[in-house]
């Protein structure tokens, strides 16, 4: 399990092995801005990360062809949280985030 820390919310998440920060998130009782319902399409839950990018896994083919769709480019510290592992600490900022009954 690793800690992920979601600004400017300040949120903490555990993150289990294998398993992508927003689903971390949804079973926390937190929402994560998408469209697509986690199918790596629309690009809109893409984070920048702040700190810990050596623990970050590697970037699926989906994600990779999303960001270079919706962005233009691949920038490393820009990831989907739909798709985002980790292995250790990880800091990061995606504005939107909030508790699922602030809905």
């Amino acid at each position: 399990m690793s800690l992920v820390t979601v600004l400017p919310l300040g949120l903490e998440l555990e993150v289990d092995d294998g398993q992508s920060v927003m689903a971390a998130a949804h079973a926390a009782g937190y929402v994560w801005p998408t469209e697509c319902e986690a199918n790596a399409s629309c690009g809109l839950c893409v984070s920048i990360i702040r700190e810990g990018m050596e623990n970050c896994g590697a970037m699926p083919d989906d994600e990779r062809e999303t960001l270079q769709r919706t962005m233009g480019a691949v920038d490393p510290s820009r990831r989907l949280a739909c798709r985002l592992t980790v292995t250790g600490p990880v800091t990061l900022t995606k504005r939107g985030v909030h508790a699922a009954e602030e809905v």
